[in-house]
């Protein structure tokens, strides 16, 4: 879990880093803004390719100049992107879509409006060769993803950007490969067999929530946009991990006790674990735990069509 030096050319990461946020993230988001009032068209501006200029800038390390062809970091690290700012919303009352930005609905005047934040990493895997190649040829996934950290709130006006870094061949983040291995082998080849001119949906990894935790991933970037309705941003970096250091006995993200079902907890509590005082559960403690969907898919899917 140690990236390899020789690929590491770019220097200055902090400054660069806040430099790109602010021209190339939290610029062209106020101009969408704008334009969004007028059109009444989204302002939700994909992510994905300045996901890589970030991830280049994080780690340290350019990009091969391929787009989605090929590597998208010279290492053969791959960059997977999801962003939950500025999602289509909906009126409760009329059912109209509604931009983040409104604060009622512009059809009815209703303030009871669903706001989203389901968005996801979507990873395809659509051959054996595909499989393999994520298996034995990629060093590490990261993962980067924009959301507000006050959600739950109604708090759109602070955004925070995280990065997390999932190493393939690491013992640690084996339940990631038995995910991937149980989307082919259970999900992506029953559907074909089914459907064979119909092209399944990728697998899909939701941040923050059971499947993720329990690959270990490890935060190696934090950032935090204040005042992100003005021209000149706060930008702070509470969490950086710099390009060089050796991942290996960094922690993983806890996963929030809440995220368990009935079931866990119980096994957790036969184990001898207090969880009357756990708020989040470590790495360590996860190893008692089990992957949910690879036990679903299995029992539904796998003993009928891959014995």
């Amino acid at each position: 879990m140690k990236p390899d030096e020789k690929y590491i050319t770019i220097t200055d990461n902090l400054d660069k880093i806040k430099e790109f946020i602010s021209e190339m993230i939290f610029t062209p988001r106020l101009n969408a803004h704008k334009w969004a009032r007028i059109t009444n068209q989204t302002p939700n501006l994909k992510i994905g390719y300045p996901a890589q200029h970030l991830a280049s800038l994080i780690t340290g390390m350019q990009g091969t100049a391929t787009g989605a062809r090929g590597n998208d970091i010279i290492d053969g690290s791959e960059v997977k992107s999801c962003s939950k700012i500025d999602q289509s919303d909906k009126c409760k009352n009329c059912k109209h879509n509604v931009l983040r930005i409104d604060e009622i609905c512009p059809h009815c005047g209703s303030k009871e409006i669903k706001r989203n934040n389901d968005s996801k990493w979507l990873i395809p895997i659509r051959s054996e060769d595909e499989l393999r190649m994520l298996k034995d040829e990629t060093p590490r996934i990261i993962f980067i993803v924009t959301d507000y950290p006050d959600f739950e709130t109604d708090n759109y006006k602070l955004i925070r950007i995280r990065a997390f870094e999932v190493w393939i061949k690491s013992q640690r983040c084996k339940n990631f490969v038995t995910l991937m291995e149980n989307y082919y082998n259970y999900l992506y080849l029953a559907h074909i067999s089914q459907n064979p001119n119909k092209t399944p949906a990728p697998k899909n990894l939701f941040p923050d929530n059971y499947p993720f935790f329990m690959c270990n991933p490890i935060k190696t970037f934090e950032c935090i946009i204040k005042e992100n309705s003005t021209d000149k941003p706060d930008i702070t970096i509470p969490v950086y991990i710099k390009p060089h250091e050796d991942r290996t006995n960094l922690p993983s993200e806890t996963m929030p006790i809440n995220l368990l079902n009935k079931d866990e907890l119980l096994l957790l509590d036969n184990k001898g674990i207090d969880i009357s005082k756990l708020e989040y559960i470590d790495e360590e403690t996860r190893k008692l735990l089990t992957l949910r969907d690879t036990d679903k898919s299995t029992k539904i899917i796998g003993n009928k069509k891959h014995k």
